[in-house]
């Protein structure tokens, strides 16, 4: 199963299960409260995009009996048609567009209580598509966070030459402090930023709980971290 096709079946039919478990990781109500919020959202996103893409197979065949019903009246046939086909796209692409939305949201809310940090690419494994499956990355990360604490996560990227990152640094979210806690990830920006970064993460503090900080002029800003 395609990782696209893994995330609807386990949103749409474990909803409960996965946002309970999302939410268990959230320190504080008004993060819970985001995350249950999004992830509906982002159901009803994906419930009405199935929809959509319903309605736009039952299209054709209205289409077809429209063209024959008219041929027959002499009427013109464009009215109906204009309905058929603007219903159907209308309901896939806001469905499409709500569940984009809520799985982003859905996302960072999951993790705006984490740490972040910067870890490096170790592993890249392929996962061909086939038809209209896209090719898709398992990057295996690693990242010191202490002495003698190396947090191991994996991160899946639809895409293509996702090898090339192997070596490199990413800039991530999560929850828990737990070596192996594979899945608990959330990029924070693409890998090939994060580069700059390496040198100044590797000479503090490695992960840091988030922190917003004041708006200050650039010449004053200071870099503030706490040791997790």
């Amino acid at each position: 199963m395609s990782l696209r096709k893994n995330t609807i079946v386990r949103t749409l039919f474990l909803h409960s299960a996965q946002t309970a478990e999302w939410m268990a990781e959230a320190r504080t109500p008004e993060t819970r409260a985001r995350i249950q919020r999004w992830s509906r959202i982002e159901t009803a996103g994906i419930a009405a995009a199935l929809v959509g893409i319903t309605l736009l197979l039952l299209a054709s065949f209205a289409s077809i009996g429209v063209a024959v019903w008219h041929s027959v009246t002499d009427g013109d046939p464009a009215g109906p048609l204009w309905w058929i086909w603007g219903t159907a796209v209308g309901v896939a692409g806001i469905g499409a567009l709500t569940w984009v939305l809520g799985s982003s949201r859905r996302q960072a809310a999951c993790f705006a209580d984490g740490y972040e940090t910067v870890g490096t690419v170790d592993r890249a494994i392929e996962h061909p598509g086939s038809g209209d499956d896209l090719t898709w990355w398992d990057l295996r990360i690693s990242a010191a966070v202490a002495e003698s604490s190396v947090l191991r996560r994996r991160l899946h990227l639809e895409g293509e030459h996702h090898d090339r990152r192997v070596g490199g640094p990413v800039r991530f979210r999560h929850n828990t402090l737990r070596p192996d806690a594979l899945d608990d990830i959330h990029l924070v920006e693409s890998i090939g930023q994060a580069r700059s970064d390496t040198a100044r993460a590797a000479a503090g503090t490695r992960c840091s709980p988030r922190w917003t900080a004041p708006l200050v002029p650039p010449w004053s800003r200071s870099t503030r971290s706490r040791t997790s």
